[in-house]
């Protein structure tokens, strides 16, 4: 059975670093999620958050392809897909390039991306309500 999804059915891809700034992978000690991330949960975003940026791509490539596979599911079904690429992270903070390449060997189009700062704000979520992508 299939139940209703109570998050509005929009779906935010965002980097480890946005939901745990203040992980020990970024050298930082216990730093709050941003208020992006309040805003996207206020708002009803889904979030799927990306493999860290800092981890061997060998080690993230079978979840990058899983991860993509899942947006292409979700967007088949319905819901709006953004990607909130953080722009002074490496790939982006979401393996920008290598979503690509997995879109691009399936033959679907890659969902909108929208830039966010690595301190993003409520206001940047703004932006992403602004991008939807529509259902594929």
């Amino acid at each position: 059975m299939i139940r209703e999804d109570l998050r509005s059915r929009r779906i935010a891809v965002i980097a480890d670093f946005v939901v745990n700034p203040g992980s020990a992978l970024y050298g930082r000690q216990k730093a709050p999620p941003s208020s992006f991330m309040d805003a996207l949960v206020e708002r009803g975003w889904g979030v799927m958050k990306m493999p860290p940026h800092v981890a061997k791509p060998e080690s993230c490539e079978a979840l990058i392809e899983v991860s993509v596979g899942d947006l292409i599911d979700y967007r088949k079904n319905g819901y709006d897909v953004v990607i909130a690429a953080v722009e002074d992270l490496p790939q982006q903070g979401v393996w920008l390039d290598a979503m690509a390449v997995c879109f691009r060997k399936v033959g679907k189009d890659m969902p909108p991306v929208v830039t966010i700062r690595s301190d993003a704000t409520a206001a940047d979520a703004d932006r992403l309500d602004g991008a939807l992508a529509p259902a594929a």
